[in-house]
């Protein structure tokens, strides 16, 4: 685990925190095949039905075809039947999906603020990006998710270092957001987009690939971030603090992520990450 001091590492730090919280909760939006578009057509059927004509049975020898009555027959209104057609809208391409994707995200009951915090540049290809390299367990940058907050790491000033509290207060935000749709309704609204993921995965070198495997060794990735006790202590050998613990220190990158984020959030995000993959698995 790095921080930088300088105001440009501030934002790279949260870039990277912005990746891990929300990018495996976005890209799951892509996850199922597409449902047509239905369009419900109804239109009124009327339709005449003649009543029966009478018939005078002491002549049964000199039945005739009888005339139409015109004053017997009948007009019946049926109720307006439902014809249901299918209309399939076809998918934009990768280079101009963004326009649809950030409509779609928007119709979401998001806690306000979402409109503020998500790029909504090469949304597909830059989700793909993220969720590959998390599952690597490595952070990457020149993607972005979300916009950095203008916010700075709150550092000890003196031995002994320790990951001060008063940091995690900053991620609440991200988990508020995350919290205030459910996993269910997510998944339902940007399902279709599912083969764009798979063609930007592709891209990446992966033909023959699942981009949903790849999401859910992502997930498994953060959920194996171990349990620890708080305060963590820290080493600072340069300008950047370190964990001091090596073991905490070799974990991969998105795991020091979650333990930054302290443990209360740690939980959340954990469980969070569980109901998009029970979904995931139904």
């Amino acid at each position: 685990m790095t921080t930088e001091t300088s105001a440009t590492g501030q934002q790279k730090y949260y870039f990277a925190i912005a990746a891990v919280v929300v990018v495996l909760l976005l890209a799951l939006w892509f996850l199922f095949k597409p449902k047509p578009d239905v369009v419900e057509i109804k239109q009124p059927i009327t339709t005449a039905v003649e009543s029966s004509p009478s018939v005078d049975l002491a002549e049964p020898e000199i039945m005739a075809e009888p005339e139409p009555d015109v004053e017997s027959i009948t007009e019946v209104s049926i109720e307006p039947v439902e014809v249901i057609a299918v209309v399939e809208q076809p998918l934009p391409t990768l280079d101009t999906s963004d326009t649809e994707i950030k409509q779609q995200i928007f119709n979401l009951d998001w806690q306000p603020g979402l409109a503020s915090l998500i790029v909504t540049e090469q949304m597909v290809r830059n989700f793909v990006v993220q969720v590959d390299n998390i599952a690597l367990g490595q952070l990457v940058k020149g993607h972005p998710i979300l916009q950095p907050l203008d916010q700075r790491f709150i550092g000890a000033k003196k031995p002994p270092y320790q990951l001060d509290s008063a940091n995690f207060a900053r991620y609440k935000p991200y988990l508020d957001l995350l919290e205030s749709v459910s996993a269910a309704e997510v998944l339902a609204s940007l399902q279709r987009f599912e083969p764009l993921a798979e063609e930007a995965f592709a891209e990446l070198g992966y033909p023959d690939a699942s981009f949903k495997q790849r999401v859910i060794s992502a997930i498994d990735v953060l959920l194996q971030t171990p349990e620890v006790d708080y305060p963590i202590a820290l080493e600072r050998p340069s300008v950047m603090y370190t964990f001091a613990d090596p073991r905490l220190e070799a974990l991969p990158a998105p795991q020091k992520m979650l333990l930054r984020m302290g443990p209360e959030n740690q939980k959340r995000l954990k469980a969070i990450l569980r109901q998009y993959r029970t979904e995931m698995q139904q």
